[in-house]
């Protein structure tokens, strides 16, 4: 994690919001009156979203969340944790990079892993939006949380498996954009690549320079049955 004196990130923070700008839309754009810094910003103030962020800096959340190389735009940054601004745009995106509230159907996830290590913001509804399953599916008979609360970060979920099934697993390198983009590249879930890089949430290295994130990813995760047996 880069990290600079709390003074330098703050006074950078400040500047990029102090700058002028015009609000980003896609209608009658001013594109030289635009906010090209591209600059920190830290988090100093407890749930402190990624939206926030972005509002507070006329971004979009999701160029935001690319820049930063994120697991998932909701997972709430902790206090301390330092996020890149990228440059100001015309068209800025607030929608490609979130999951979807469509009904989901499936009670099971193909192949696995079988735990998920909570994060900061989860509720099982959230987490059976990452793993594209129903959210009754999370809630067996020894999880008294409803769906909506808020759970505690570090502690982990068991997720029904579909029985038979399998996935291929192999390294990655986290190159550009947010964990959706993989997963709908190679057809898995965002849930399950948290799941195989449970401590995984962003990094500034587009900024510094450094090494991407080297991570897991599972693919091809399919059924070997017609006959499936839920293991909850």
């Amino acid at each position: 994690m880069w990290s600079l004196p709390s003074q330098a990130l703050m006074a950078a923070a400040a500047l990029l919001a102090s700058l002028p700008s015009t609000l980003a839309t896609s209608a009658a754009c001013n594109a030289s009156a635009l906010n090209t810094t591209v600059g920190l910003y830290p988090i100093t103030v407890e749930n402190t979203t990624v939206f926030d962020v972005a509002k507070a800096t006329n971004r979009g959340v999701c160029d935001i969340g690319r820049h930063n190389l994120m697991a998932d735009v909701t997972i709430i940054p902790n206090v301390g944790q330092t996020l890149v601004i990228p440059a100001e745009v015309c068209e800025p995106d607030n929608e490609t990079c979130l999951l979807p509230d469509i009904t989901r159907t499936r009670d099971c996830i193909n192949g696995g892993p079988r735990l998920y290590y909570t994060v900061n913001g989860d509720t099982l509804d959230i987490v059976a939006r990452r793993l594209n399953i129903t959210t009754e599916s999370l809630m067996s008979d020894d999880t008294s949380f409803t769906a909506d609360e808020v759970l505690a970060p570090g502690q982990y979920l068991k997720v029904p498996l579909c029985s038979p099934s399998e996935c291929v697993i192999r390294p990655f390198t986290l190159e550009y954009g947010v964990y959706k983009d993989y997963a709908d590249k190679y057809n898995t879930t965002v849930g399950q690549i948290m799941m195989l890089s449970p401590t995984y949430n962003y990094s500034t290295s587009l900024l510094t320079g450094a090494g991407r994130p080297s991570l897991d990813l599972p693919y091809e995760c399919t059924i070997l049955s017609s006959n499936i047996t839920v293991l909850s």
